[in-house]
């Protein structure tokens, strides 16, 4: 890409440590490293890089244990999303929730949602 490009890159997901996101930069393959998910399980880790720690935290891969759920790829959304909405809500990220409690727990919430909405309505 750096031969094609002239703006700055930016590349996200797929690091895991600091020494290879330093390594990346160093390079220069790119110009900036995104950790939005690991920032969604650990709010503290741009702290821990900057003083050349890693995370204590690890961003994985989120499944429910049921293919045809997981294969949709929505998963991973879901799940740092409600980690998200927990720091939002001046809450704790919950790094070791399960993926299916996190979307048996957003289906719940989007059908009672909806169900509201249709009352306020009528």
């Amino acid at each position: 890409m750096r031969s094609v490009v002239k703006t700055p890159l930016m590349v996200t997901g797929g690091f895991r440590s600091l020494a290879g996101m330093n390594a990346a930069l160093q390079s220069g393959a790119l110009d900036v490293v995104g950790i939005a998910r690991l920032m969604a399980i650990d709010p503290d880790a741009p702290e821990a890089l900057l003083s050349g720690r890693d995370s204590n935290q690890e961003v994985r891969p989120i499944s429910t244990g049921i293919k045809p759920i997981d294969r949709m790829g929505l998963m991973e959304i879901l799940w740092y999303t409600r980690q998200l909405k927990r720091i939002v809500r001046g809450g704790n990220p919950n790094p070791n929730e399960s993926g299916l409690w996190a979307f048996l727990s957003s289906v719940v919430n989007i059908g009672w949602g909806t169900y509201r909405t249709k009352r306020l309505r009528a």
